[in-house]
C-alpha cells in the first residue's frame, strides 16, 4: 500500500518566530518531512548553512508562496527564492472567480507563468478554497473552468479537501478528476456551524479524510500537508501531534 509523505503549513508560525530551530526539531521528531511557504528565516544569514541544517533534520521546503500580482511582476524573484530554498513548487493560495472572463484571464497568466517556471524546474500550483465550488459557469465549477483552460504542464493544483467539502463537493471525486495534476493536498477538518466552517483537529469533523487521502495516494499524490486555519482547543504542537497520529493510525503515512 502506498504511503504519503507528510508536511505542514501554518499552525506553528508563532512558534517559529520565537524559536526557529527548536520548533523545527520538534516537528521533525514527530515525523513531519516538509514545510510549505517557508520558513523564510532560512534565507537570513548563511542561507546555505541554514538549508543544510534544515535538510539534516529530515525536512524540505515544499513550496514558496506567490500572489497573482507577483507572478505577473516578480516572477524571476519568486523563482530565485524557490531555487535558494530548493523548493520544487510555487503556489498561488487564492484567486477570485467572480466572472468567467476573469477566470480566463487568470488562466492565461498561469499558463505563461507556469511555462516560465517550468524552465527553472518548478511547478506552478493553484490552491482552492470553497468559492471555486460554490461558483459555476455553464454547469462547470470555477475550478474546472480554470483546469480546462490551462496547460496541464503549466498549472497544477494543490487541492484542499476541507474547502472542497465546505464547497459542497466530494474531495475524492475532484481528486480523481484532477489525477495527474495534483502533487500535494492540504488535509484538515471542519465542523459546520450556521453555515460557516469551524476548524477542528483531524478526525473530529465532517471531512472524509481517510477516503480522500487514500484516493489521493491512488491517483499519484506525493505529499499530504496538514493545515488548520485556526486552532480550536489544542495548542499548535498538540494539533500537529493529533494530525500526524490520526494519519498514522489510519495507515495513510
Amino acid at each position: 500500500m502506498n504511503k504519503a509523505k507528510v508536511g505542514l503549513i501554518g499552525i506553528i508560525s508563532e512558534e517559529i518566530r520565537r524559536d526557529l530551530w527548536g520548533t523545527l526539531e520538534q516537528v521533525a521528531k514527530m515525523g513531519y518531512q516538509g514545510i510549505e511557504g517557508g520558513p523564510m528565516q532560512l534565507l537570513e544569514g548563511d542561507s546555505a548553512a541554514n538549508l543544510r541544517r534544515f535538510h539534516d533534520l529530515g525536512l524540505r521546503v515544499l513550496t514558496v508562496s506567490a500572489s497573482r500580482e507577483q507572478l505577473r511582476d516578480r516572477l524571476e524573484e519568486i523563482a530565485e527564492t524557490a531555487r535558494k530554498l530548493q523548493a520544487p513548487r510555487v503556489t498561488v493560495w487564492w484567486g477570485p472567480c467572480d466572472s468567467r472572463e476573469n477566470l480566463l484571464r487568470d488562466a492565461e497568466l498561469y499558463n505563461e507563468a507556469g511555462s516560465k517556471l517550468k524552465e527553472h524546474g518548478l511547478k506552478l500550483c493553484y490552491h482552492n478554497h470553497d468559492h471555486e465550488f460554490r461558483t459555476t459557469y455553464n454547469g462547470l465549477y470555477a475550478l474546472d473552468v480554470l483546469a480546462e483552460h490551462t496547460d496541464p504542464q503549466s498549472l497544477y493544483f494543490e487541492l484542499d479537501i476541507a474547502w472542497i467539502t465546505v464547497g459542497g463537493e466530494d474531495p475524492s471525486k475532484v481528486l480523481r478528476r484532477m489525477a495527474g495534476r495534483v502533487p500535494a493536498i492540504h488535509v484538515k477538518d471542519v465542523l459546520m456551524q450556521d453555515g460557516k466552517p469551524i476548524f477542528t483537529g483531524l478526525g473530529t469533523g465532517i471531512v472524509k479524510i481517510k477516503e480522500a487521502v487514500q484516493t489521493a495516494l491512488d491517483t499519484g499524490v506525493e505529499w499530504v500537508v496538514v493545515e488548520q486555519d485556526k486552532l480550536k482547543n489544542l495548542s499548535a504542537m498538540d494539533t500537529l501531534a493529533l494530525s500526524y497520529l490520526h494519519l498514522k493510525e489510519s495507515d495513510l503515512i
